[in-house]
């Protein structure tokens, strides 16, 4: 494959992405309208869903032998996901949108911080034994996230995720649940194609460019993949709908991890935060950082506008240093 169709397939992919998650996360919603089942059930099988671009890039990823690429993707689109929201935060500055969180998002906010501290650790020490060939890191993650996303929506009730029955059946009409199905089921399917096709195209791009396949993944893939969480984020600020379009990234970036967790799983060729580059580390301790911004304008009383705004500033000058300084580190 030459090198120019291999740009052109990296760039026409992450377009592609975007297009069709936000067609996904569209139908699933609807699916979730119309279906019988359970709301729980039906929103894990929507959560997964919509995270399909992340974690079918990664799985990719280690198939191929990549682990930097599947770690640097999901720590990446985490970063990448709060520089988006000091975006929105800066674009929405008459509403001073993150005053509008409850402790529901605090919280997920400090889910967040300690799951990336679990896999920090992991990405820093080697520990001296295992499961087979799972690490104590994944174990760790996957149990703090099911505990922890527990204890979160018993302490927390937001109600502005309910939405009148009166209100939903009237969204979808022009739908049959049969019609709502198969456009959800091929979003998905094309989704875990694109996701394949992005990911194989970005490795070739790492060997071709002699860039570290942290930078592609962090940055190049990371954008991909989140574009359509933003785009989900976006439409909730919209609707003046704040608390919920930021708990709902926080949520996404807290699944990211627990992504991570389940690719080491299917890791089997050793520990999977092992075989990565050191500037995986740098990618977490920012957006350590950039969550203790968030959740510091979050607990803060409203201030002036460009006092208030100097958090999501900082957050966004950071994200340009951090991409430059994983860009140098091969």
């Amino acid at each position: 494959m030459s090198n120019w169709l291999v740009f052109a397939l990296f760039i026409l992919s992450g377009i592609s992405t975007f297009f069709v998650a936000s067609r996904l996360s569209v139908f699933g919603d609807a699916v979730k309208e119309k279906s019988r089942a359970s709301s729980t059930f039906m929103g894990a099988i929507i959560g997964i869903a919509i995270s399909l671009p992340e974690l079918t890039s990664s799985v990719t990823a280690i198939i191929i032998d990549s682990p930097d690429l599947a770690v640097g993707n999901l720590i990446g689109s985490n970063l990448f996901n709060i520089m988006g929201l000091a975006i929105f935060d800066i674009v929405y500055r008459r509403y001073q949108i993150l005053t509008h969180a409850t402790v529901e998002s605090k919280l997920y906010g400090w889910l967040v911080i300690l799951m990336t501290l679990i896999v920090m650790l992991g990405l820093t020490f080697t520990l001296p034994t295992h499961i087979f060939h799972i690490s104590y890191t994944a174990i760790a993650t996957i149990l703090i996230y099911f505990i922890g996303s527990k204890l979160i929506n018993d302490r927390t009730e937001y109600k502005g995720r309910k939405v009148k029955r009166e209100d939903k059946n009237k969204k979808y009409s022009e739908y049959t649940y049969k019609q709502v199905l198969f456009h959800f089921i091929v979003s998905a399917v094309l989704i875990m194609i694109i996701g394949s096709v992005l990911t194989i195209t970005a490795e070739r791009i790492s060997a071709i460019t002699g860039i570290g396949a942290s930078f592609i993944g962090a940055f190049l893939v990371a954008i991909s993949t989140s574009l359509p969480d933003a785009v989900s984020v976006g439409t909730a600020l919209k609707l003046r709908n704040f608390n919920l379009g930021i708990s709902s990234l926080l949520g996404s970036n807290a699944f990211n991890l627990m992504i991570l967790a389940i690719t080491d799983l299917m890791y089997f060729k050793g520990n999977l935060l092992q075989g990565t580059s050191p500037a995986n580390i740098l990618t977490g301790a920012a957006s350590i950082l950039f969550i203790l911004l968030i959740i510091f304008s979050i607990t803060r009383r409203k201030a002036k506008p460009w006092t208030y705004l100097w958090p999501s500033f900082l957050i966004i000058a950071s994200y340009f240093v951090t991409t430059y300084f994983v860009f140098q580190i091969k």
